[in-house]
């Protein structure tokens, strides 16, 4: 008979730290979650240790590495998301100044075990043979576990499904920590934000990131991203930016990716978090030279 591990409830916590990885597949739009991969684009699987039984095959899994390697053009819409997913991904129509979002989607994996186990937890007990396998407890499975700030940017494209994002980037919301030990991402389903009404007309690559940050390990943060492709409709005449490359002006040494402040950690100090990338533009006349001179860090 085979061996059969039971652990519990309590040890989900570093599971959860080992093993849960999400990504943004779907778009709001009006108030609407939209289906899977319509306006985000598609990314390529990990070629991992483990599969998803749906058949997604690890398109959760994060990126990594230094920003000083190549392949890091991965950060900019997810891995490989131009190649693989671009040419299908459908364009959202969105109104300036109206509200939007990108949805969650979670997977939480049990990774490298060899014998069957269960897991005891207040919803009820699971059960899961050997190898790698998917915790799906909704209770447990609902949101981001590994939480960072989260930004979006914008990138005015001629034809989205042609624009493999090399071009320039502004950023249009940050959300940063909720205190000084906890992100406001934390457990969130959700990034919503709204789209700056003096945005100029016209198709966009629009952008979210929430890194993973990790202190004193260069390569090794996590960066979760997805783009979407949307074509923004007003009479927005404002001059969007300052506007950077991505990933050309993120390194891995940035004070909000390597943590390089002293006494800020990943869940420590973040009253003194400053993220990487420009101001932020709102759209507001002087928007950005204020962000500049009040600063990043969260008021407390």
């Amino acid at each position: 008979m085979a061996k059969t591990t039971f652990i519990p409830v309590a040890l989900l916590t570093l599971l959860h730290s080992a093993a849960a990885h999400y990504y943004f597949p779907h778009l709001i739009v009006n108030g609407t979650i939209t289906p899977e991969f319509k306006y985000v684009r598609d990314v390529r699987p990990h070629e991992g240790d483990y599969s998803d039984p749906d058949g997604y095959n690890g398109k959760e899994y994060p990126v990594y590495g230094e920003f000083e390697d190549t392949y890091m053009t991965d950060v900019r819409c997810g891995r490989d998301a131009f190649a693989y997913g671009a040419a299908k991904t459908d364009t959202a129509t969105i109104v300036a100044g109206s509200a939007v979002g990108f949805h969650i989607k979670v997977r939480f994996h049990l990774l490298h075990s060899r014998t069957p186990f269960r897991i005891y937890t207040p919803c009820g007990t699971f059960a899961n043979t050997s190898g790698t396998q998917e915790f799906v407890d909704p209770q447990y499975n609902n949101g981001i576990f590994h939480p960072g700030p989260a930004q979006v940017y914008m990138s005015a494209s001629a034809d989205p499904a042609k624009d493999d994002g090399s071009g320039d980037w502004f950023k249009i919301y940050y959300l940063g920590p909720s205190s000084n030990t906890t992100w406001a991402t934390d457990r969130a389903t959700q990034i919503n934000f709204t789209i700056p009404l003096a945005t100029p007309p016209g198709p966009y690559l629009l952008r979210l990131e929430l890194p993973f940050p990790i202190k004193d390990w260069p390569g090794h943060s996590q960066w979760y991203v997805n783009c979407a492709h949307v074509n923004i409709v007003g009479d927005g005449t404002g001059t969007p930016g300052p506007t950077i490359r991505i990933p050309d002006d993120y390194t891995s040494y940035d004070e909000g990716i390597g943590l390089t402040t002293p006494g800020v950690d990943f869940d420590t100090g973040l009253d003194w978090y400053v993220p990487p990338g420009p101001a932020l533009w709102t759209g507001e006349e002087g928007s950005e030279k204020r962000a500049v001179e009040e600063g990043w860090r969260r008021e407390v």
